[in-house]
């Protein structure tokens, strides 16, 4: 598949996220155009656009630079003219997204990228009558995209190789790192953030535990467990395979929730005695010592819980316990 080689890439949508991406573009050294149907969101790009383009600057001219650099268009066939990238950053409806992505396959060349920053909505419900669905990708940010460096690839079923190649290429030229999935309701960071919540709205809802205490028993305990290794990483760390098994299934015969219920994944590894660092093999394969990555771990997780301690974020951003 041949792509355009141009820089300019179509950000559509000028709310919350298309105001933040297209920033970040900018900053980037993209030519950007920042398209919407609404001219006062295009009008106030500029005053809101600001605060982000200070973070990412090294100046306040630098930052100046970065906002008026983006051009602004309410023409959606001018805005896209000359683009090898078109994002889109409209708000979370279907038919809206699959309405824009039909007339963004009509007006936009083949070697044009069509891609959208969805949060939720599967590729192909989107693309569902795009005759170049081979151009078309999930480009998927997490909130704040100028912060956090994780981006969503979703492959569709006909998304083509080359274009989710091109998409790993072209987020790490924003210094952020692209991670590959086949669409699935959610993709990766919204399928696991909402299994969690679900459970924990449960857990307020049912009178277990207050909204605050919640939050300071995943902060001190699951957070930076978490941000350092990940769920499996840390799994293999912490836990042999057995023991995760053996919960799994009290918590599935003691709540009856199917969401419980073991995995075949799981069940292979205590198959395959792969119960994790303590025996070489789990999810990774470990070729240090036992005793070595213990205290390699207690030393990271310390480091990370003292800084914690000392920057007290959750009392800093809010008002009072509700």
């Amino acid at each position: 598949m041949t792509f355009s080689e141009s820089r300019r890439i179509t950000v559509v949508g000028a709310g919350f996220m298309g105001c933040v991406i297209a920033t970040m573009y900018s900053n980037c050294g993209y030519e950007v155009v920042l398209n919407d149907v609404r001219e006062d969101l295009l009008d106030t790009y500029p005053t809101r656009a600001s605060p982000i383009a200070a973070r990412l600057a090294c100046s306040v001219g630098d930052a100046r630079d970065i906002v008026y650099r983006v051009m602004t268009e309410v023409d959606l066939a001018k805005a896209i003219n000359g683009a090898s990238l078109v994002h889109e950053t409209i708000h979370e409806n279907l038919d809206a997204k699959r309405e824009l992505f039909n007339r963004l396959d009509a007006l936009c060349a083949p070697e044009v990228i069509l891609a959208t920053n969805t949060s939720s909505f599967l590729l192909s419900d989107i693309c569902k009558d795009v005759h170049w669905a081979d151009r078309t990708v999930g480009i998927h940010y997490v909130t704040p995209a100028h912060v956090i460096k994780t981006v969503e690839i979703i492959k569709g079923p006909k998304t083509s190789d080359e274009v989710v190649q091109w998409a790993q290429e072209f987020v790490h030229t924003l210094n952020h790192v692209g991670i590959v999935c086949e669409e699935r309701p959610g993709f990766i960071v919204n399928r696991l953030q909402f299994a969690m919540l679900s459970e924990i709205y449960r857990l307020v809802h049912e009178g277990y535990a207050s909204p605050d205490d919640i939050d300071q028993a995943v902060r001190g305990s699951l957070g930076p467990r978490l941000a350092l290794w990940g769920p499996l990483m840390c799994e293999d760390l912490v836990a042999s395979k057995s023991t995760m098994l053996a919960v799994t299934d009290y918590l599935g015969g003691e709540t009856g929730q199917a969401s419980f219920d073991p995995s075949a994944a799981l069940k292979n590894l205590v198959s395959a005695n792969r119960q994790g660092a303590t025996h070489g093999k789990g999810w990774y394969s470990w070729d240090r010592p036992y005793a070595e990555l213990v205290e390699e771990r207690d030393n990271q997780l310390s480091d990370i819980l003292e800084w914690l301690q000392q920057r007290k974020p959750v009392e800093s951003l809010r008002a009072v316990k509700s």
